[in-house]
């Protein structure tokens, strides 16, 4: 997959943040600060919220690329775009979990989503219940 078909539809300045610190990190620091204002220190600290998301590493490469200070950080969909991602990606579960950031468990469901069926091997946890007796046997 092409960088310009994961950042379509991206503002500017969040291109530039990708180029910069990489995908996955981009977006952690979108679902976590989205639609508002976050503060980039002018070095890294591990108690500072920024750093907690997105890690010393890559909050290191934001301050040599865009300097201390207030960064507006975009409101992305971009739950949906890491699924239209993930969707794309090829790659087990657990490749593809490692380069999004996410859990292996994750990458399965939205693949079994996304393909319109639910793995038939999960009990229906909130259907209607079989048992309307209530006595723990399982009523016909």
């Amino acid at each position: 997959m092409s960088e310009i078909e994961e950042t379509q539809g991206w503002p500017a300045s969040l291109v530039q943040v990708k180029g910069s610190i990489g995908l996955a990190a981009t977006l952690r620091l979108v679902e976590a600060f989205g639609g508002t204002a976050c503060y980039i220190p002018a070095t890294p600290d591990p108690s500072n919220r920024l750093t907690q998301v997105i890690g010393i590493e890559a909050t290191e490469k934001l301050i040599r690329d865009l300097g201390a200070g207030s960064f507006d950080v975009p409101n992305l969909a971009s739950v949906r775009h890491k699924r239209r991602l993930i969707m794309r990606a090829k790659g087990t579960a657990r490749e593809v979990a490692r380069k999004f950031s996410v859990t292996e468990r994750w990458v399965r469901m939205v693949r079994a989503n996304e393909r319109g069926g639910i793995d038939e091997r999960q009990i229906d946890m909130f259907g209607s219940p079989r048992n309307t007796d209530h006595t723990g046997s399982a009523s016909d």
